[in-house]
């Protein structure tokens, strides 16, 4: 499941690659500074994680589980929380339109 969630955010954080697959969505949210390298990493981690989880026989371990499931949470709060948050600080911050105007 966080595979799919890393994939769905993909999707739409990247659009003009929607149709590629996640491993090139994830680099070219890398090269365009929508996430860090470090992200891009982690991102591929889960990538790799959930084909195997997928595809193998045995589940994964509650380690590895824990593990995918706070970065998961990361990613997406790093790539839609964080950046809803400066916007609202931005808008409170400047003045309003008709003040300006004034």
């Amino acid at each position: 499941m966080y595979r799919k969630a890393l994939d769905i955010a993909t999707k739409e954080k990247a659009p003009s690659k929607k149709g590629g697959n996640l491993a090139s969505r994830i680099d070219h949210l890398a090269k365009e500074g929508v996430i860090t390298e470090a992200m891009q990493g982690w991102a591929h981690a889960i990538r790799i994680d959930g084909n195997e989880a997928a595809h193998e026989d045995e589940a994964i371990d509650e380690a590895t589980a824990t593990d995918l499931h706070a970065f998961t949470e990361l990613f997406l709060m790093y790539a839609y929380t964080l950046p809803g948050m400066m916007q609202e600080r931005r808008q409170r911050k400047s003045p309003p339109e008709e003040a300006a105007e004034a």
